[in-house]
C-alpha cells in the first residue's frame, strides 16, 4: 500500500506540474498576442513566430491541463435531464460516460503516437509557419496528456468515493 500511496503522490506532483506549465503558456500568449498586437499597431511590425507558437501552445495547454482538470474535478457536465429519471438511468450514463472518456484517452494515446513517430521518422518540418521546427514537437504532447489522462481517469474510478452516487463534483464520470 506503501508504494500506490507513493506512486499517487508522485503522479499528482507530475499533474501540478502540469498544470504550472500550462499556466505559464497561458500567460505567454497573453503577454505576446499583446506585444504583437502593439507592435503591429504602433510601429507597422509583426512577428512571424508569435502565432504559430500560440497555435501550438493551445495543443499543449490542453493535453497538459485535461488529467489535472479531471482530478479538481473542473471538467464540465449536464446531468440536468438524468437527475429527472430513475437513479438507474443515471448510473448508467456515468458508468457510459466513464467508458467513452477511457476509450477517447486510448484512442487519442494511440493516433497520437502514431502521428508523432510519423512525423518523427520522416523529419516532418511546419514548412508554411515556422520552416525549421520539427512537426512531432508540437504532436508529442498528444500521447502523453492523453496518457496522464487515462491514468487519472482510471485513479478516479479505482478509488472507494468515486462509487458514491451523493457526490456532486463537476467532471466525476
Amino acid at each position: 500500500m506503501r508504494l500506490a500511496e507513493t506512486a499517487g503522490r508522485v503522479f499528482d506532483r507530475v499533474l501540478d506540474v502540469c498544470a504550472w506549465i500550462g499556466c505559464g503558456m497561458l500567460a505567454f500568449q497573453v503577454v505576446s498576442v499583446s506585444f504583437e498586437i502593439v507592435c503591429r499597431y504602433f510601429f507597422n511590425t509583426s512577428f512571424s513566430v508569435i502565432t504559430p507558437l500560440n497555435e501550438w501552445s493551445l495543443v499543449y495547454l490542453t493535453m497538459l491541463g485535461a488529467a489535472w482538470l479531471q482530478r479538481e474535478g473542473g471538467h464540465t457536465s449536464d446531468d440536468s435531464i438524468v437527475t429527472l429519471l430513475p437513479p438507474w438511468v443515471h448510473r448508467l450514463t456515468r458508468w457510459v460516460g466513464w467508458v467513452l472518456a477511457i476509450v477517447t484517452c486510448v484512442l487519442l494515446a494511440w493516433y497520437g503516437a502514431l502521428a508523432t513517430w510519423d512525423n518523427y521518422s520522416k523529419q516532418a518540418y511546419d514548412f508554411f509557419k515556422l520552416p525549421n521546427f520539427p512537426i512531432y514537437l508540437v504532436y508529442i504532447v498528444i500521447p502523453i496528456g492523453s496518457l496522464l489522462w487515462l491514468i487519472q481517469l482510471l485513479r478516479k474510478q479505482s478509488r472507494p468515493s468515486s462509487a458514491d452516487e451523493g457526490e456532486d463534483t463537476g467532471g466525476d464520470i
